[in-house]
């Protein structure tokens, strides 16, 4: 499948900066990859979350994506 997008160049680099991706496919790839693994994970009824390694200053992943993945849940 071939998808066309526009996305704000500075935020196309930058995001190709922090990954170190240079392959546009290959980051749009990985980013379909991570999505469809959050919903699925949400579709369960699991949170996702980011915190620091010691466990402390934990921040919930919130998306309207995530939410429809939650309704979902079996």
């Amino acid at each position: 499948m071939e998808l066309r997008v526009k996305i704000n160049d500075n935020f196309f680099d930058e995001l190709k900066n922090l990954t170190g991706v240079s392959n546009t496919t290959q980051l749009a790839n990985e980013a379909f990859v991570f999505l469809r693994w959050a919903a699925n994970e949400s579709r369960k009824g699991r949170i996702i979350v980011s915190e620091n390694e010691d466990g402390s200053d934990e921040k919930q992943v919130v998306m309207p994506s995530l939410e429809h993945a939650r309704s979902l849940t079996d």
